[in-house]
């Protein structure tokens, strides 16, 4: 039963219902019995008041009191109510019971205290509560005597007894509703629960786009179905582009694979040259350079989807890195016929990656340079405004599309399908993007159709550092 939730709260809420109906019962059974004694006490208050009266007209002749009270007392169905005169030391001078059964002596209010003590006496020699009012008086002879009247409790006790006796059966009626209603409630309540449990188990990777049912309530059943959708939605996108990785990455592998093999047939048709073989040998170098750079690209990509550190943090002039980047570059601008320029400010420091940090600038130039036509323009700057390194790397292009910018970071993603770019993958923005983060810096895209394209790399730099 407590092995689940419903069964939890339904023994809570067992529990909490004992607990107030125990807490009730309590309260009355304390009410009544004090209601029930102050009744008692009331009526023995007035049965002092009317022996008091008794002895006063009788002027100190206590055989007569007895006979007259023994009579009138005799005439009562129950011999619930006693009468005992008692001297100054506890002595009894008279009683209506003729068996004296009360104990002597009976403990009397203190002397000369002319208010009556009430209290109540239980014990074996008496066969069941007593309630005794007790008063000192004085006696026509100047001395003092004390005046009491004992009432039995039997009929009070066994009307708490029966009182008691329904209060449990109550409890128990109580506890047996509670449970039954419980889980009752317990298998209302919980019913949407299994329901979407039942339709969460349905849903799996051939079917991420089917949803919970909603009720529209805005309570918590509701608000939980939301989150699970929104996490479904979540999962299918991701499942998504996992899927579009996949097949973008085998594309991708393809092709240098596919040239590899051709190099291979050819090599092996027919008999070759040295010459011949050492041309098919290089080619093939270059694709296995080509698959090397997807499989490292695909790597850094993968340990930086499962938060793995890729990179070293070092303490480096990040000017240097950018212009020994350029003057790598500078040598594929020139052969393109586009202009290459650099413009640098003072040292800059920043705590990172060396090479990957240089491999970001490589693949920003290397696309700047590719989509920049013959006699276009690549600008590079690197400024340190407010503390930040800043890098922008701006081309004469014919610029992205607006409907491509918010892909062009994508993997394998190419806004102009018809090109191959040259042998990339596809893969350049995203890994400046991983390197940028990894960082703890940004990346930026603006383009204009006509234009050009202007890349902005903004990371941290360290204040004050020297060489």
């Amino acid at each position: 039963m407590f092995r689940t939730l419903g069964g939890r709260l339904t023994a809570l809420a067992t529990g909490i219902t004992l607990a107030v109906s125990l807490l009730v019962c309590a309260t009355l059974y304390l009410g009544i019995r004090y209601s029930l004694y102050r009744e008692v006490d009331a009526f023995l208050a007035g049965e002092v008041m009317e022996f008091r009266a008794i002895l006063s007209a009788a002027r100190g002749d206590v055989a007569d009191v007895q006979r007259r009270v023994r009579a009138e007392l005799g005439s009562r169905q129950r011999g619930d109510l006693t009468f005992r005169l008692l001297d100054a030391g506890g002595r009894v001078l008279l009683t209506s019971d003729a068996s004296n059964g009360l104990p002597d002596p009976w403990p009397a209010p203190a002397h000369p205290s002319t208010e009556m003590l009430i209290r109540t006496e239980s014990g074996s020699h008496l066969a069941a509560h007593t309630r005794t009012g007790s008063q000192w008086i004085e006696w026509p002879d100047g001395s003092t005597r004390i005046v009491q009247a004992t009432y039995l409790l039997d009929q009070v006790d066994a009307s708490l007894d029966r009182f008691l006796q329904i209060c449990a059966a109550a409890l128990g009626a109580a506890a047996v509703l509670a449970v039954i209603g419980g889980r009752i409630l317990a298998a209302r309540g919980f019913r949407p629960v299994a329901q979407m449990a039942s339709a969460a188990r349905k849903i799996g990777v051939e079917n991420l786009r089917n949803r919970l049912d909603r009720t529209q309530t805005g309570d918590e059943l509701d608000v939980l179905a939301a989150t699970f959708n929104e996490m479904f939605a979540r999962l299918e996108k991701q499942v998504a582009q996992i899927r579009q990785f996949t097949a973008d990455a085998a594309h991708e592998l393809r092709t240098p694979l596919a040239a590899l093999r051709g190099n291979a047939e050819v090599a092996l048709s027919s008999e070759r040259s040295s010459e011949e073989l050492r041309t098919t040998i290089a080619e093939s170098i270059d694709e296995y350079d080509r698959l090397s750079r997807i499989a490292d690209d695909l790597l850094l990509l993968a340990r930086a989807d499962a938060g793995q550190e890729f990179i070293r943090r070092e303490l480096m002039r990040f000017d240097v890195a950018v212009g020994d980047v350029v003057d790598l570059f500078a040598p594929l601008a020139a052969e393109r016929g586009v202009l290459l320029q650099s413009t640098a400010g003072n040292a800059v420091w920043i705590e990172g990656d060396d090479g990957r940090l240089r491999q970001m600038v490589g693949n920003l130039l290397d696309n700047a340079i590719k989509h920049t036509p013959t006699g276009g323009r690549v600008d590079v700057e690197l400024s340190a405004p407010n503390g930040s390194a800043e890098l922008t790397v701006r081309d004469t292009g014919a610029g992205i599309a607006p409907e491509h910018l918010p892909h062009v970071f994508d993997r394998f993603y190419r806004a102009d399908r018809a090109r191959t770019r040259e042998g990339g993958a596809g893969l350049g923005l995203a890994i400046s993007r991983t390197i940028a983060e990894a960082h703890c810096g940004t990346i930026t895209l603006r383009s204009t159709v006509g234009e050009g394209t202007s890349v902005c790399v903004k990371l941290r730099a360290v204040a004050g550092a020297r060489e």
